[in-house]
């Protein structure tokens, strides 16, 4: 054990849905890569992942080769403001549970991410999204008004 941690990097990386089956179970894979952090299945399908900035990349753009009709989006979060305890608790790669993702999240002072990567709003947390995967909305949402 060295203290390599020290050029770690911290990086979201989620796509919109990502389920229990290959190649989507990738994302829990981040071990392979020399990365700590936790991998989430699910809507949306998030890894945190901690490691070199080079291991992240080559974690993310396998993920994208392996699924390109996916979105792959990161968000990086600044180490500064992450207490060093909390991400020092974080020993390898693991899954996790979207809900197990948020309590960390929340542990690292950076819990609204969690509510940017799920489209929830935090004051209105219970209610569910409407909408959504509603099939019955076939009606388009653009009407054009002609002058």
């Amino acid at each position: 054990g060295g203290d390599s941690s020290d050029d770690a990097v911290v990086t979201l990386v989620h796509s919109h849905h990502l389920l229990d089956h290959k190649p989507d179970n990738m994302i829990l894979k981040g071990g392979k890569y020399k990365l700590r952090g936790v991998g989430c299945l699910g809507r949306p399908g998030v890894a945190l992942c901690v490691g070199e900035q080079a291991a992240i990349n080559k974690f993310r753009s396998n993920l994208k080769t392996a699924m390109p009709q996916k979105k792959f989006g990161t968000i990086s979060i600044d180490r500064s403001s992450i207490p060093s305890d909390e991400l020092s608790k974080i020993s390898d790669f693991e899954e996790a549970t979207i809900g197990e993702l948020r309590s960390l999240l929340a542990k690292l002072g950076h819990e609204h991410h969690f509510f940017t990567l799920t489209g929830i709003d935090p004051s209105n947390a219970t209610h569910s999204e409407e909408g959504g995967l509603n099939s019955n909305s076939k009606k388009s949402a653009k009407k054009r008004r002609k002058k």
